[in-house]
Order: C-alpha cells, then sequence, then structure tokens
C-alpha cells in the first residue's frame, strides 16, 4: 500500500465532500435557478466539482489499499523524488512571485507570459514549445476572460 496515495485520497476526499456540504448549508449558494429562466445557481459547480473530487478521492483510497505491494525504493526513485520537489517549490514561488509583480505593476499580460516560460523552462520543455505554447496560453487567458467574460485584469 503506498501511504502517499492513501493519505492524498483522504485529504481529497475531506476536500470535495467538505465544499459540498458547505455549499448546500450556505443559504447564498443555491444549486437550482432563484429566477424563472432555469441557468443554474451559483453552487451548481461548486457541488458538482465537490462531489467529483470527493468521489476521486475515495477512488485513490480504495486503488492505493488494493496495492499491497510496495516497490522497493531504488537510488533513481529517491533522485526522481528530489528533482520532483525542488520542481514544486520552484512552481510555488514562481506564482507567488507573478501574483506579486502583477498587483504591484498591474502588467498582467507581461508576468503571465513570464510565469508560463519560466514553468516551461523549469519543466524542461523545448524552447520551440515554450514560446509556443507560452503565447497560446496567456493569448486564450486573455481572450477567454477579458474578452469572452469582461473580466479585467487591470492591464
Amino acid at each position: 500500500m503506498r501511504k502517499g496515495d492513501a493519505i492524498s485520497g483522504i485529504a481529497i476526499t475531506l476536500l470535495g465532500f467538505g465544499v459540498t456540504v458547505y455549499t448546500l448549508v450556505e443559504n447564498t449558494m443555491r444549486f437550482n435557478a432563484q429566477t424563472s429562466d432555469g441557468v443554474p445557481g451559483a453552487g451548481f459547480f461548486p457541488v458538482l466539482l465537490g462531489s467529483v473530487l470527493g468521489i476521486l478521492g475515495i477512488v485513490l483510497i480504495i486503488r492505493s489499499i488494493r496495492e499491497k505491494n510496495e516497490k522497493a525504493r531504488s537510488a533513481a526513485a529517491s533522485e526522481e523524488t528530489k528533482k520532483n520537489i525542488k520542481m514544486l517549490v520552484l512552481t510555488i514561488t514562481a506564482i507567488v512571485i507573478f501574483f506579486i509583480l502583477w498587483q504591484l505593476t498591474k502588467l498582467f499580460i507581461l508576468w503571465a507570459l513570464a510565469l508560463v516560460i519560466f514553468l516551461n523552462f523549469i519543466f524542461e520543455r523545448t524552447w520551440k514549445f515554450n514560446i509556443i505554447y507560452s503565447v497560446v496560453f496567456v493569448a486564450f487567458i486573455y481572450l477567454a476572460f477579458v474578452v469572452g467574460f469582461s473580466i479585467q485584469f487591470n492591464i
């Protein structure tokens, strides 16, 4: 049994079902629309996504319990774990720096592009992939949210 999967599964299950229960209990978060137009209410997506997250957490717990043969750790596995931890720390740091720079300068597109390029560099993508993916991703975010949904990022 992989203990990490069981612990992660428990955390994911609690988070998912916690969001679902909170949304259903909260008076301002309605699953059904309060108007006659038939659109889902503010609680529709939190309930839906929280339930899916909770179910996937249960699946992860069951999978970890069924696995009885723990894989032997090798030197390569521990090196891979160190590399993954380093990438996780760099990713979290980069995202925090992105939010700080965005709030200080109000230049969303510039810092979003820099963040995506840096993350692709961390994950060792080729420069061709890095540039194409970064430009397409940031353009999609801009078009979807600013143009499509009229959400302003203080650009």
